[in-house]
């Protein structure tokens, strides 16, 4: 069962980071190749440091989002999706592309995985009442770990 979470987690991983969803200057969605990327080493459970860094990243960047401060939401993108577009277009992005992310109220996460340059985050989002499930993907720069692609998922087993 392991192996296969592994193993599907790692086809999930290729295909966000083959794809993203961009809009360009009419708000017209497009789909573009925003990082290409083979991982050098295989993907293992975090530990609980960086379980947690993780975390507070993605939790800082919904948290923005709550309080509806795109600027500081921003800043917790990765370089590569920061240099494809602009501010006004990642507002305009979440809000059409993510609107159940954008007017979060609270997240709970889930299994996350690394392999010491990019994770991948499985965080269950709520608001309204609703529970959608997203999987991230952070990858790390310089001044540290920053998202790079978000992707909603299907929940896969039993919830008690």
């Amino acid at each position: 069962m392991v192996v296969t979470l592994g193993c599907s987690l790692g086809l999930i991983f290729v295909f966000i980071v083959l794809s993203a969803r961009t809009y360009n200057n009419d708000g017209l969605e497009t789909t573009q190749i925003v990082h290409r990327t083979t991982p050098a080493r295989p993907f293992k459970i975090s530990e609980d440091n960086l379980e947690q860094e993780l975390q507070r990243v993605i939790e800082s960047q919904l948290a923005a989002f709550r309080s509806d401060d795109y600027p500081k939401a921003f800043e917790f993108a990765a370089s590569s999706l920061r240099t494809q577009m602009s501010l006004p277009d990642f507002e305009r992005m979440v809000k059409t592309g993510f609107p159940f992310i954008a007017r979060n109220t609270a997240s709970q996460f889930g299994v996350i995985l690394d392999n010491g340059d990019s994770a991948l985050v499985n965080v269950t989002v709520l608001g309204g009442g609703r529970a959608r499930h997203y999987q991230y993907v952070l990858l790390h720069e310089r001044s540290g770990w920053k998202i790079a692609g978000v992707m909603e998922t299907k929940p896969v087993g039993t919830t008690i």
